[in-house]
């Protein structure tokens, strides 16, 4: 009787589960909710995007950022590399901020795709369960339909036999799912809620669904992982944008020279921006959460007894979390860190470039920038900040035999900011009338610059500024400490 009474109640919950399926979608229900978030979201990451430029703090660390790279516009930097110059001579380009007419253009050609060109009655090809499926042509993606589509366009588009299947979730929203070919892969999904978008990219999917719809396409031997796009908004004072890697990733290619490689490990998220309103003024919050990184590049140099082994570029991490809020002209970047180990470059088993980031204190470090009251930016870093970078090359030079070199290849370079709880600096401009060329000066604790045996040492109130062509005696670290004026 037992058995029969539990046979009888896991029937009746099957049944019940069946029966409290949620319908199947209709278009005009997957338009507007697909439409509606759609439209918004591009709205309102306009407005945040805007909100996010005017923040004073953000552009006061940008500021910091140019005058620190080039210390003090002295012309130059560590090694007699400036930030700033380096920035002109390869600008990158930086996407602009759309107004607010531009916005709302923007979601209104989305919006109209959406319900006239994608999920119309005419394009159902299936209704099943939750679930009702879209077939997409080429002719309904490559024209809004105001011009005849491009026969190349829509040539490409129906190569891969484009499906959506749109899932009815019911309290949880709307799942999409992007199927390709007749075996209706799925690499792509999206869901839908009241306040998500999110899109899931599976690259082992994507390898395959390529594969089996366009077999002469090259692509990588090994394709692994997840990754994740999600666009969060309840208005256009709160959005917040995450990516992230679910499962880490992998990507293996053969090219002329040797196998190549790339992989980073899982971090979720991996990048996060936030703007949101709280008591009447506007937040942001900016981070970075990357993990061990690396990159293999085959050796393909003269030299033969290198031959088969690779370049191997290991970044440990890579983090920081940023919170700036509009009106004050101070931020801190929390959690600064390059990982938890030592990030380096090798050829084999052989390092040649180093670096390590706060190696005794915890590898990682806060850094607060805030105006001073003269109007300069004050940098304090807590609790230190100490950077070392080892080069060793000598594997790559050979001697008159045409051996590896046997010499004394290596060198260090070391620059530290500590002492008390939160030592500090501030870059100094020049000043032409006392001939100063600008500097870094101390504010409080101790800054050291060391390069192989040299060093030098800037105590608090003193600078430390390029050493002048032909100064005698040289520091043999390219620097020199003087008054700030």
């Amino acid at each position: 009787m037992k058995m029969n009474f539990w046979v009888a109640g896991t029937v009746a919950l099957a049944l019940g589960a069946v029966g409290c399926q949620p319908p199947a979608p209709e278009p005009e229900e997957v338009a507007e909710v697909t439409a509606k978030r759609s439209g918004d979201l591009v709205r309102n990451l306009g407005s945040s995007m805007r909100t996010l430029s005017n923040f004073s703090a953000l552009k006061l660390l940008t500021d910091v950022a140019s005058s620190v790279g080039g210390f003090g516009n002295m012309g130059g930097g560590v090694q007699g590399l400036s930030i700033t110059r380096m920035a002109e001579d390869s600008p990158m380009p930086v996407p602009s901020i759309p107004d607010e007419t531009t916005s709302q253009a923007q979601a209104a050609l989305v919006e109209k795709y959406l319900r006239e060109r994608i999920f119309i009655e005419a394009n159902v090809e299936e209704t099943k369960g939750s679930s009702t499926t879209f077939r997409i042509t080429g002719e309904d993606l490559c024209s809004d339909g105001s011009t005849p589509a491009a026969p190349a366009c829509v040539a490409e588009v129906d190569k891969y036999e484009l499906r959506i299947r749109a899932t009815n979730m019911g309290d949880k929203g709307l799942d999409l799912e992007l199927l390709f070919g007749p075996n209706r892969a799925e690499p792509l999904s999206l869901s839908f809620s009241d306040v998500r978008v999110g899109m899931i990219v599976d690259l082992g999917g994507v390898k395959d669904t390529v594969t089996q719809l366009s077999p002469e396409t090259e692509l990588p031997r090994v394709m692994v992982g997840r990754v994740e796009l999600a666009l969060t908004s309840t208005g256009p004072r709160d959005v917040e944008f995450q990516t992230s890697i679910l499962d880490a990733l992998s990507v293996e290619w053969d090219g002329a020279a040797g196998a190549y490689a790339f992989s980073s490990a899982k971090a979720s998220p991996l990048t996060e921006m936030k703007v949101w309103q709280k008591d009447g003024a506007n937040q942001a919050r900016i981070a970075l959460n990357l993990g061990t990184t690396e990159i293999r590049i085959p050796y393909s140099g003269p030299e033969t007894r290198f031959s088969g082994q690779q370049y191997v570029v290991s970044l440990s991490g890579l983090s920081y979390n940023v919170e700036a809020h509009e009106g004050r002209e101070a931020l801190t970047l929390a959690h600064v860190g390059l990982g938890e180990a030592q990030s380096y470059l090798a050829l084999g088993d052989h390092k040649l470039v180093t670096v390590d980031l706060n190696a005794l204190s915890g590898r990682h470090f806060d850094l607060h920038v805030e105006k001073g009251a003269d109007g300069l930016a004050v940098l304090s870093a807590r609790p230190e900040f100490d950077l070392s970078v080892f080069t060793d090359m000598g594997p790559l030079y050979v001697d008159e035999e045409g051996g590896a070199s046997s010499g004394d290849s290596g060198s260090s370079f070391n620059v530290r900011l500590s002492g008390g709880d939160a030592p500090s600096v501030r870059p100094v401009p020049a000043n032409t009338s006392t001939g100063f060329p600008g500097g870094l000066q101390v504010v409080s604790g101790e800054l050291s610059v060391t390069v192989n045996e040299s060093r030098v040492t800037v105590p608090a109130s003193q600078c430390l500024v390029r050493q002048r062509a032909g100064s005698e005696p040289s520091t043999g670290t390219g620097y020199e400490v003087r008054d700030c004026q």
